[in-house]
């Protein structure tokens, strides 16, 4: 569906329009900008997308959405903020197209739940998904502007966040019809000033659930009730991995080194689920992925038949099967204290000898480091054999896994320093998890290991 520059002046409060033309998509970043797309000019404190108007218009940009009137033959449309300009542009876009709105949010899994739910939907119509990690106040508006606008069944919108208000922020752009709150935990405590603080923002999407909204909500979370009191006038979908009060829970369940055997039961039904990723946690994001499925009016066989099909996603325990029985095991994509606590209850239950490398975590604030060495007190009760901490505050976590007891203690100060250490772990029957924060650049390690066995 075309969209006019004309037509938007209303919506996006412009001051001037000096041409009308016509889009269908917009982009942010003249490296990904296609022939007949609308440059949107963000100002951030370190860059100014109008410095880059010419270069936009060079790669075929139809116009240009700006703060500032730019000298050029490009047509313009000139609002006072463009960040701004850019939510009420793909609100605007979001009363135009159709199907049903579903959102997921959560300190973490929320975009395994987000593929999930796309396998799962899948098996009941179209479904267009958020691409990459455009869940933040920038990517989702630039989600919803390019999607399909007619045509498509079930859209399916990550939401993340680094401070109190984002969440709220989004939501009133997507508009979503049932919201998945995945969980709330230590992660980017600096921006939100603490786990109450998490715990608030992650609720921002149940409170904008209108008449009619359906919430998904973390029964084995601590922060349920709360939630459950801010749903009040929602339909609840309760998730659960072992407590049967929750509408849709597991039972016989059976985690293994490279999937998980369990009943799914949803509202007195239930059947066989074999799930291909690893982890009680990865169960508990299937979970939540069907309690959303079956609030969407989706049947128990269309929700098991997408579980089954869905494979590890970049960067989140992806395996790598080497020789001689090593094996290597990616979860760089992203790091907190509880998805560390479940990647090593991963590793554990494979074969050989465990080795375990942590970058550093970041946004953690004050509890920086005594979150570090719990997590090293947990590796070595847990019975990591080699524990190596790469970058300056992983190295409160080696410390600790060394002063209870842990067998191979190795502190580096960056991923150079890996390479020697990497070169001395056993050569098979090795079993070796890589994980950090996204700053940590982890994935860089993945990369050594795999090249040592070529």
């Amino acid at each position: 569906m075309k969209l006019h520059l004309k037509q938007l002046s209303a919506p996006l409060r412009a001051r001037k329009v000096t041409a009308d033309v016509s889009f269908t998509r917009i982009s942010t970043d003249t490296r990904t900008l296609q022939v007949g797309d609308l440059f949107v000019a963000l100002v951030g404190p370190n860059f100014d997308g109008h410095e880059f108007i010419a270069q936009a218009q060079q790669k075929g940009a139809v116009g240009a959405l700006v703060s500032t009137e730019i000298d050029t033959d490009l047509a313009q449309i000139l609002v006072a903020d463009t960040r701004i300009a850019l939510a009420d542009l793909a609100r605007f876009r979001r009363q135009q197209m159709s199907g049903l709105w579903l959102a997921v949010t959560g300190s973490s899994g929320k975009t395994t739940v987000k593929e999930m739910l796309g396998q799962i939907l899948a098996h009941a119509g179209t479904v267009e998904l958020t691409q990459g990690n455009l869940n933040n106040d920038i990517g989702v508006p630039i989600t919803i502007m390019n999607m399909q606008a007619q045509g498509i069944d079930y859209r399916v919108l990550e939401l993340g966040a680094n401070h109190v208000g984002e969440i709220a922020y989004t939501c009133r752009i997507g508009q979503p019809q049932i919201a998945v709150l995945n969980n709330a935990q230590d992660a980017h405590l600096a921006g939100f000033g603490g786990l109450k603080g998490v715990v608030e923002a992650k609720g921002e999407i149940i409170a904008s659930l209108g008449a009619g909204g359906q919430a998904v909500l973390n029964l084995d979370d601590a922060s349920y009730h709360y939630w459950r009191q801010l749903a009040d006038g929602c339909q609840v979908w309760s998730f659960s991995v072992d407590n049967g009060a929750a509408r849709v829970h597991a039972k016989h369940l059976i985690v293994a080194a490279e999937g998980s055997d369990f009943a799914l039961c949803i509202d007195g039904q239930e059947c066989p689920v074999h799930l291909q990723l690893s982890g009680r946690h990865n169960v508990a994001n299937a979970l939540a992925a069907a309690a959303a499925a079956s609030a969407a009016g989706l049947t128990l066989a269309q929700i098991r038949a997408g579980l089954e099909v869905c494979e590890a996603y970049r960067g989140r325990l992806v395996r790598h099967e080497l020789a001689n029985n090593v094996l290597v095991i990616d979860d760089t994509y992203n790091a907190n204290p509880s998805s560390v606590r479940a990647a090593i209850d991963v590793l554990i239950k494979q074969g050989g000898t465990s080795c375990l490398i942590l970058g550093d975590l970041r946004e953690l604030g004050e509890a920086s480091y005594s979150l570090h060495m719990d997590l090293g007190r947990y590796a070595a009760k847990a019975g990591i054999t080699y524990f190596i901490g790469v970058g300056s505050r992983v190295a409160a976590a080696v410390n600790q896994f060394a002063a209870d007891g842990g067998q191979y203690p190795i502190a580096v100060a960056s991923q150079a320093d890996v390479v020697p250490y990497l070169q001395t772990l056993p050569k098979h029957n090795l079993s070796c998890l890589v994980k950090g924060s996204r700053s940590s650049r982890m994935e860089r390690v993945v990369k050594l290991l795999l090249q040592q066995d070529q």
